[in-house]
């Protein structure tokens, strides 16, 4: 239980970050265009150097690329549940894709990590074989996250149902495959993989004051993108999109673990791969999802909300996933 113990500590910093933004926008030090620019640095800069340096540092597991399918499967699942879920639940269309990419996107690089290695800490034939496990199972993912979060978030040209288009489905196709490779958090992925390939290979690295560079950087997506979602979380926007929000937590904390475990009880994962796989989808809404609304003209107030009410539901998820599915 000393992993159940840690889920506090380690959520009290992100309520906090997100607490000190929301105080810096309310005295006035914080106005809307710094928090603008700060949602900027973070998407393109900080979060990119992120996912290079985890990625590409990441070391090999044996096992897990099929707790990576396991994973994506049920994202997947997720994110056709929230997609026909969206408007009998009375999310507004014009919202529908922020709520899928919300519903999609787990905070597993900054609640879901360090939760896991908590609950390894206690077990020193786990500690090394599971982290490991944790990171490969998860660097394939993240790809997919970001290629449907991108995807539903684009307005595609006669995405009202007009006669254009019916006629042209393609050009929608084009322009989620356009919008994917101008995606920075994608191009991250894509780096990422490329050096974690070429360090299997060859033996490449990146040069040492280099990797240290990309990797200090990356440091401050965590509070960077808290400080910016806290600075944009007024009262009235809370308010404004609490039902959403609302909805948005119950499909990513319960619908989506539960879709998961259908998944990993049908492939017959083994326990420590079931373990990650559902701590992961256990996680709250990420971060990323309100920095990318944001950026790509979604609706970030709903993306916002359903990020702080997850972060604050998700100690019960997270603890009954260590109650049932931990190894012992």
């Amino acid at each position: 239980m000393n992993a159940a113990l840690a889920i506090p500590g380690v959520l009290f910093p992100v309520f906090s970050l997100l607490a000190i933004g929301m105080v810096l926008r309310h005295v006035g030090f914080v106005g809307e265009d710094a928090a603008k620019g700060l949602n900027k640095l973070v998407f393109y800069g900080a979060l990119p150097c992120m996912l290079v340096s985890s990625i590409s540092g990441a070391p090999m597991a044996d096992g897990s690329a099929l707790a990576s399918v396991c994973l994506a499967l049920a994202t997947l699942a997720t994110a056709a549940i929230g997609w026909f879920l969206a408007p009998i639940l009375g999310i507004a269309r014009a919202s529908r894709g922020t709520f899928c990419q919300t519903v999609l996107r787990s905070n597993n690089a900054y609640v879901g990590i360090p939760v896991m290695a908590s609950a390894f800490s206690g077990n020193p034939a786990l500690n090394e074989t599971g982290m490991a496990l944790a990171v490969m199972t998860l660097a394939p993912c993240l790809l997919l996250y970001n290629v449907l979060g991108v995807a539903f978030l684009l307005r595609p040209e006669g995405g009202d149902g007009s006669a254009a288009g019916q006629r042209a489905p393609w050009r929608s196709l084009l322009r989620v495959a356009a919008g994917a490779l101008r995606n920075p958090l994608i191009l991250a992925c894509l780096t990422g993989s490329a050096l974690l390939w070429a360090r299997e290979k060859w033996g490449f690295a990146l040069p040492t004051p280099i990797a240290r560079t990309v990797s200090t950087f990356g440091d401050m997506a965590t509070a960077g993108s808290l400080l910016a979602l806290g600075a944009s979380l007024t009262p009235a926007r809370l308010r404004a999109a609490f039902r959403g929000a609302c909805v948005a937590s119950l499909v990513k904390l319960v619908l989506c673990p539960l879709a998961g475990l259908a998944i990993c009880s049908a492939l017959g994962l083994p326990p420590v791969h079931r373990y990650v796989v559902m701590t992961f989808l256990a996680c709250p809404s990420a971060v990323a999802s309100f920095v990318m609304a944001g950026e790509m003209g979604g609706d970030s107030r709903l993306a916002g909300s359903s990020v702080a009410l997850s972060t604050l539901l998700s100690p019960v998820s997270l603890g009954l996933v260590l109650l049932l599915f931990l190894p012992r």
